[in-house]
């Protein structure tokens, strides 16, 4: 069989899978709770596969590898380590506490889980609103699956990708607006092993590396000296151990605190099913991770420098036979569907729980037919963002934003992550925290995150805001800024058993 009738021939039995799943979740899709959190009777397994998978977005098996091929062990020990260690350790002290409040306030989504812990309408409002900016990570992942499938369909006139965003866009849409939750977390669960599988075969094929008297980083540095550094001054978003070790590490806790991550415990059934839950997802997740070797095998193996959007769709194309490049093609593709689903479902949800229904509060006399209104405005304003969406992809493949559309993703997610991981983890931890306390924290965060860049903009050359340039680096201002803000709340806070002595 040719290249072209595998490729075909495969992703025809891809879509035909997902579209039987479809068919089958939107059955099971009776509301607005149903499509947003399923039926609560999916196995934690099944659900912590389905976090991986989106979680583990194709920037992790495309971009990041490009990122640590072109800076060499800062960028594997930042996004690799110090990320990793950030997002195992932020999935373990919030699974469990998000999914009780959460259960206690029947929440959908995470502006809804905000405005009820702090009763709070405007904070809702802010979150949902502000949960826009996953926008530009809709727009990473379509570019990401466009310059794959016309790698992977061989395909010479690069305009083509233009077409190949609209047909992912169109058909992603499609499906996760019918089926919603109870097909998304099975079509997840199913993309997680085929990425499993095509994780193990990257990480093994270049096991031939390690081997004989020269390893790997002897071969690396006798390219250039600051691939094996743990910092590389010379790189764009690895300069020093703060940017590497500290910042990616403070990302990588707050990451988890975005509505398609961490509401993924709002899916299960009781706090018992959270153990399964996380050591599925954690063990799933350390693979995942370790693909971004594949960044060092192809600085040794490509002959050309290459961008680092196209590095592993190069490494693939010159180191695999036919069969091998399609599976992992696949894999690359179930990558960035998995999280699209994710992401798409996630604002979908809150365009129906937290726009309209907090604009429009239902009643008991028309509750069902108002419920019902809010899923379908949910719906329509996707495909409008949809449309928005094509647009920006096509944008960012002629024009990437620092040289990747890696960058341009991450200015709009870290900036709500930044802004989430605050209110979120007082409500956890920190009761005493008042709804007018932490607005100014929000507000401290959203600030701070933004002034770096401003004075980078005016003053490039001032020291430690030249390097605002990494989007590490303004979520790690901003959420330091917004803790300062809570801590000097609280010191000043008196203790109302106090104030009733006083008085």
């Amino acid at each position: 069989m040719s290249h072209s009738a595998m490729v075909w021939s495969t992703l025809v039995l891809y879509v035909a899978v997902t579209l039987f799943l479809t068919i089958r979740g939107a059955r099971r899709t009776k509301d607005l709770t149903s499509y947003a959190v399923g039926n609560r009777d999916i196995s934690p397994a099944w659900v912590g596969l389905s976090l991986t998978a989106q979680l583990t977005s194709v920037a992790t098996f495309v971009v990041n590898p490009g990122l640590v091929y072109h800076y060499g062990l800062s960028a594997l020990m930042g996004l690799g380590f110090a990320a990793g260690l950030g997002i195992i350790t932020g999935l373990c002290l919030l699974s469990g506490p998000f999914r009780a409040v959460g259960d206690k306030v029947k929440a959908l989504t995470i502006p809804q889980w905000i405005g009820a812990r702090y009763e709070s309408k405007g904070l809702r409002l802010f979150f949902a609103v502000i949960s826009l900016s996953l926008v530009s990570f809709i727009v990473l992942i379509a570019v990401a699956i466009a310059l794959t499938l016309f790698s992977l369909l061989q395909m010479s006139d690069i305009n083509s990708t233009t077409w190949l965003v609209v047909g992912v866009m169109a058909f992603v849409f499609s499906y996760t607006l019918l089926g919603g939750a109870n097909t998304s977390t099975y079509t997840n669960a199913i993309q997680a092993i085929v990425m499993l599988i095509v994780g193990l075969i990257l990480i093994f094929s270049g096991y031939d590396h390690f081997m004989g008297g020269e390893g790997i980083f002897a071969k690396l540095a006798a390219i250039d000296p600051s691939l094996t550094a743990v910092t590389n001054p010379s790189s764009l978003y690895f300069r020093n151990f703060f940017e590497v070790f500290f910042c990616n590490f403070l990302v990588g806790l707050a990451i988890v605190c975005q509505p398609h991550i961490l509401g993924k415990a709002l899916l299960l059934k009781n706090a018992k099913q959270i153990k399964t839950y996380l050591a599925v997802a954690i063990i799933a997740g350390a693979v995942f991770v370790s693909v971004m070797l594949v960044g060092l095998y192809a600085r040794l193996t490509l002959t050309q420098l290459t961008s680092v959007d196209r590095v592993v769709p190069t490494y693939i194309a010159q180191n695999f036979g036919s069969a091998t490049q399609i599976l992992i093609s696949i894999g690359l593709l179930c990558a960035g569907i998995s999280t699209l689903e994710g992401l798409l479902l996630a604002l979908s949800t809150i365009f129906s729980s937290d726009i309209y229904l907090t604009l429009r509060p239902i009643t008991n006399e028309n509750s069902d037919q108002e419920l019902k209104k809010a899923l379908t405005f949910g719906r329509v304003s996707l495909v409008i963002v949809g449309i928005g969406c094509v647009l920006l992809s096509i944008w960012q493949l002629r024009n990437p934003t620092g040289g990747s559309v890696a960058i341009f993703a991450q200015y709009g997610v870290y900036l709500l992550f930044t802004a989430t991981f605050l209110p979120i983890t007082c409500g956890l931890f920190l009761p005493s925290v008042t709804r007018e306390l932490v607005t100014r924290g929000v507000v401290a965060s959203t600030l701070f995150y933004f002034i770096p860049a401003i004075v980078r903009y005016f003053a490039a050359n001032a020291p430690f805001f030249n390097m605002a340039n990494n989007p590490a680096i303004l979520a790690t201002c901003g959420i330091i800024a917004g803790w300062l803000v809570i801590g000097v709340g609280l010191a000043l806070q008196k203790d109302p058993e106090l104030e009733a002595v006083e008085a």
